[in-house]
């Protein structure tokens, strides 16, 4: 006889989820204050997310009281019931010893079976038997389950919210402060619900998803707190102000909101990226309030406007800056097959930074109607190479647009030469034909080669794929307001890489202007390019572009192609060499170069005078 029942179990677990009832009680208030608080200012769609979640949060916790509560009152009567088990098993031990002890006089005695039955009524009346039906326990039900909670808009296209983030910030401590004395509660619960359940086999279990329902309520209060965490670091990255709500869904999940995904997704053509970024209605602050994951993906997603690059790349430049390791891993360089290195990626980060910084105050003299802007629209690795585009005016309002595409060798280590380089041409174009704004872009969006690899054509292919994307992407982002004119520069490889580009952009450019080019493949011509007119100039003195074209065409030598003079003018200088615009010597894009001079006046829209 006798029943599995720790009595001592019991009473102890009826006295923690009393305690622990008692403490979540306790501890609302200052959760409810704190909740309270972080809806001071903040307003919008995920405003009434975190509404919602805080009262589901107190819902449950009140149900989780209840909860703890009621188990406690089951075990209260499941105690009782086995106190009388226990004392009718005791009492009927007893009664049926004294039953036998009664049988042994009786037997001692000799007397017969009518006395026996005399004795037995006696009994009866004397010594009743105890009940002989066992009591039997009350199930016991522990239930409960946490709900989960809504973080996201479900798109949130079109509607913005706004928040005090240090409000937030106060909040999530609340909660993580109050999540670990809670998950002590919980410790405490898990184990007498075990203990119980392991020692009082006797009581059975109806249900028993209290514990894990706990576990949960736990896990999304520390959600929540994650959740409201990021969404004050994207309101203080972005520096106050409303976010778009398909931005800040980003903080309430781990995968990227549908609008944005279509965005970086690198099978979108340029034409979907451009869409996509119309249906979402972004604005650059939004941009900058991004996960700096998502801000490289946007960095250097050909088709969305320059100014939303702008802010993504120099958003993933700051951080490149202040922490290169961090970056160089984002960009997946240490797994790429050649890549550069981080003491090389850390140096030419830091050229890119003071070349932008040339740029942006450079821009301040540029002549109205061109805009005083520097944009960095591109920032990222490709085939091991670090990336980017530095443009002087903006690229989505300028009436002409010039894309120039530099050579061999070239890395951002080059960035303030180039810079240099843009900046005359646009003073020099925009004084040939005032009243026309202009933006012209020093891209350095392919892995250059090196001087082994110049008789090859893979870095031109692969180049020339992410030149086209490049373009067609300006294009498609100023839909509804193309440029007048838009024109591409090609320097010694570039010139090759150019061509492979102008041989699949979708979009049909005006100019294409070669400068000591190393060379077009046999089957390109002016008549494979998606190109109005093609220039080509070479100076005399310049003996490198005749050694890279070593199973080449010189693009002079094409029919269609129009050549001009790279040699002493009127007021201009002959090349003395190979570079675009070296500090000593005269370069194909020197101030006084006579190349300078012709190529400023095809970008202004005409042809070499």
């Amino acid at each position: 006889m006798g029943i599995e029942f720790d009595d001592a179990a019991a009473t102890r677990l009826v006295t923690c989820a009393t305690e622990v009832a008692l403490s979540l009680r306790a501890s609302w208030p200052g959760r409810r204050g704190a909740a309270e608080d972080a809806l001071h200012d903040f307003d919008g769609a995920h405003a009434r997310l975190f509404a919602e979640a805080r009262t589901v949060a107190s819902e449950d916790r009140g149900r989780l009281v209840r909860a703890l509560e009621d188990l406690a009152a089951q075990l209260r009567v499941v105690r009782r019931r086995a106190h009388d088990e226990q004392r009718r098993q005791r009492d009927l031990l007893a009664w049926q010893e004294r039953e036998r002890e009664r049988d042994r006089v009786l037997v001692g005695v000799g007397l017969g079976a009518p006395v026996r039955a005399a004795l037995d009524w006696g009994d009866v009346l004397v010594d009743p038997a105890p009940s002989g039906t066992p009591v039997r326990p009350v199930p016991v039900t522990a239930a409960f389950r946490a709900r989960t909670r809504t973080r996201t808009t479900g798109g949130g296209s079109g509607t913005r919210s706004g928040a005090d983030p240090e409000r937030l910030r106060r909040f999530s401590a609340r909660t993580r402060a109050q999540g670990t004395t809670t998950r002590q509660e919980l410790i405490r619960v898990r184990n007498a619900w075990a203990t119980f359940t392991r020692s009082c086999g006797w009581v059975p279990v109806d249900e028993a998803t209290l514990v894990a329902g706990f576990e949960d309520l736990l896990t999304e209060d520390a959600a929540d707190a994650a959740w409201i965490d990021r969404v004050a670091d994207a309101f203080a990255r972005a520096g106050g102000g409303t976010l778009s709500d398909g931005v800040l869904d980003l903080a309430g999940t781990p995968t990227l909101p549908p609008g944005l995904r279509r965005m970086v997704d690198p099978s979108a053509t340029t034409t979907e990226v451009a869409a996509a970024w119309h249906d979402l209605a972004l604005t650059e602050r939004d941009v900058r309030a991004l996960p700096l994951t998502t801000t490289l993906q946007l960095a250097n997603a050909d088709g969305l406007p320059a100014a939303v690059r702008d802010a993504a790349s120099r958003t993933v430049l700051r951080a490149a800056v202040a922490d290169p390791r961090r970056v160089y891993r984002m960009l997946g360089l240490p797994d790429t097959y050649g890549a550069v290195d981080l003491d090389a990626f850390t140096r030419q980060v830091t050229a890119l930074r003071d070349g932008l910084r040339r740029a942006d105050a450079s821009v301040g003299r540029l002549a109205p109607p061109t805009t005083r802007v520097a944009q960095l629209v591109g920032f990222g690795a490709s085939n091991g190479a670090l990336v980017a585009a530095v443009a002087l005016g903006d690229l989505d309002t300028a009436t002409n647009v010039t894309v120039n595409v530099p050579g061999a060798t070239t890395t951002l280590d080059s960035t303030t030469e180039k810079v240099r380089a843009a900046r005359g041409l646009l003073t020099t174009a925009a004084r040939l034909r005032p009243g026309t704004s202009f933006a012209v872009v020093s891209w350095f969006g392919y892995r250059a080669p090196g001087f082994p690899e110049v008789p090859g054509q893979d870095r031109a292919t692969a180049g020339g794929a992410n030149l086209a994307s490049f373009l067609d992407g300006v294009l498609d982002a100023r839909a509804g307001d193309p440029p007048r004119s838009t024109t591409v520069l090609g320097h010694s490889y570039g010139s090759t890489t150019a061509a492979e580009a102008l041989a699949q952009t979708r979009h049909r450019v005006d100019s294409f202007v070669t400068y000591g080019s190393v060379g077009f493949t046999p089957t390109t011509g002016p008549a494979h390019l998606n190109v109005d007119h093609v220039y080509a100039t070479e100076g005399r003195d310049d003996h490198v572009a005749v050694l890279g074209r070593i199973g080449r065409t010189d693009p002079r030598d094409l029919p269609g192609v129009a050549v001009f003079s790279s040699e002493a003018g009127p007021g201009t200088r002959a090349v003395t060499g190979h570079e675009m615009a070296p500090e000593h010597g005269v370069g194909y894009l020197s101030p006084d170069a006579t190349a300078h001079r012709h190529i400023a006046e095809i970008i202004a829209g005409g042809a070499p005078r």
